[in-house]
């Protein structure tokens, strides 16, 4: 008899793998999210029905070609046989003088129509001349399709650098976290501290009261913290399409050569990195401009007394359904040469020139606007980069001032000029500052990965160096 040792093995293999929860880096979620995000997918949806549309607008130069094919059957047909009486014909000749021949008896003739009958018609249109309606249209739908295509690409990146601003933010509170719990531990050693000089008459009882106000305000303070974490990862979660992310899940640090990088720069460089015509959202602006450009060429086209010209093939076929239908059918081909176009309309048509022409007005309009909003944006959150830099500066100088005062007050505690509580308001001061530091840089981390994005990344930033290169 033979053993199985197929699933021993595999049990075998199971207790000996370790189980870890998946882990995702910045590069795996942002693999995740060109993948699954919602809105990046309604975006290719949209590529999608715009390439349909290139393609329809290039199928125009193509003939149409129809085809009708009819069958009818007659349950009581129109014609059926005919019968002439000779004496209510007035003007036949006289032929009594051939032998076997008369007319005095009623003729009967045979003009029965058939009642099937079967017809077809195949129809070829080929445009011929259209003064650049449809050369135009297949220009404008592959503009179209473009700036499709290229909001695609600047919501890919604008949705990366949100990513990341999250993901830093994410990284900072679990730094905050767990600050506020050796807070914690400390405010609770103070109250108990305190509570014990009260009871002896040391301290009074507002002293008492603050060492609980102080351990009250970590509490509420986490509970703020805890609805933005959890607001964090739900935002991380729609990113990527994850819906089982936790932050234990996550892998990730954040990248602080960024923050040099881009603040390396002056805000005239910035300005004028990111209002470069090259930036995808100006790419954008101005494929708009030249969209309502063909849209008005193709307006013109269709002006008053601009005729189209057209080919049209038509070869038809019809019949009877019978035994004799050979004898009984007809067919035909014809060929057509076609002019058409509108004399008067009542001002319709100059009226699409009209606003073709106003739509490119305000699509110059809406770029210089856009080109003044990415202007203010850049300008606000570099300053803003830039104060939460010097705050960041200070806070650094506080902490090294902190962690002086807390070394005296360790040092005063061996010589006793100091107490245990004194240490401990110390360690809690440090540790605040801990976290404001902490607090700052996720301000710091929003406001630069804003500039990196609306500049376009480094990569169209230019280069500064202290002159070694």
């Amino acid at each position: 008899m033979k053993k199985n040792f197929i699933l021993p093995l595999m049990l075998g293999l199971l207790s000996v793998l370790p189980l870890y929860p998946a882990s995702y880096t910045l590069d795996d979620l942002v693999t995740a999210m060109k993948s699954s995000n919602s809105e990046l997918l309604s975006i290719d949806e949209e590529i999608y029905r715009s390439h349909l549309d290139t393609a329809e607008a290039e199928g125009a130069f193509s003939p149409t070609i129809d085809l009708a094919l009819s069958g009818t059957y007659m349950v009581n047909p129109v014609i059926g046989p005919v019968t002439i009486d000779p004496s209510a014909v007035s003007g036949l000749p006289d032929l009594s003088f051939i032998p076997g021949l008369s007319f005095d008896d009623p003729l009967s003739i045979s003009l029965e129509m058939d009642p099937g009958m079967v017809q077809g018609q195949l129809t070829l249109t080929q445009p011929i001349f259209t003064w650049g309606k449809l050369s135009n249209a297949v220009k404008l739908r592959k503009k179209s399709e473009s700036i499709v295509r290229t909001g695609r690409i600047n919501r890919e990146n604008q949705l990366v650098s949100e990513l990341e601003a999250r993901l830093d933010a994410i990284y900072y509170l679990e730094d905050i976290f767990s600050h506020l719990d050796e807070i914690e531990e400390k405010a609770d050693a103070l109250v108990k501290i305190s509570e014990r000089a009260g009871e002896a008459g040391a301290i009074i009882d507002d002293d008492v009261l603050e060492a609980e106000l102080r351990k009250r305000e970590v509490a509420v303070t986490r509970r703020e913290l805890e609805g933005e974490f959890t607001s964090l990862i739900e935002a991380v979660r729609t990113l990527t399409g994850i819906d089982d992310l936790s932050a234990e899940d996550i892998i990730h640090q954040p990248d602080d050569e960024i923050v040099s990088s881009i603040l390396s720069h002056t805000k005239d460089e910035l300005i004028a990195a990111a209002t470069s015509p090259s930036v995808l959202s100006l790419q954008m602006a101005g494929g708009m401009e030249e969209v309502q450009e063909y849209a008005e060429k193709i307006a013109k086209g269709s002006i008053y007394g601009l005729p189209d010209l057209a080919l049209q093939v038509s070869a038809s076929y019809g019949g009877s359904i019978g035994d004799d239908w050979s004898f009984n059918d007809s067919w035909g081909i014809n060929l057509t040469l076609a002019l058409k176009t509108t004399l008067w309309d009542g001002g319709g048509r100059m009226n699409d020139v009209k606003r073709a022409a106003s739509s490119i007005r305000e699509s110059r309009i809406d770029y210089d606007s856009a080109c003044r909003e990415i202007e203010e944006s850049v300008s606000s959150a570099y300053d803003a980069a830039m104060l939460s830099r010097e705050r960041l500066s200070y806070l650094d100088m506080q902490h090294e001032l902190e962690e002086s005062r807390l070394s005296k007050e360790k040092e005063g505690l061996v010589i006793g000029s100091s107490s245990e509580s004194d240490v401990l308001e110390r360690e809690i001061s440090l540790l605040e500052c801990e976290i404001e530091r902490a607090g700052e840089r996720i301000k710091l981390s929003e406001n630069v990965h804003t500039l990196s994005y609306l500049a376009g990344g480094a990569g169209r930033l230019p280069v500064i160096t202290d002159g070694t290169k």
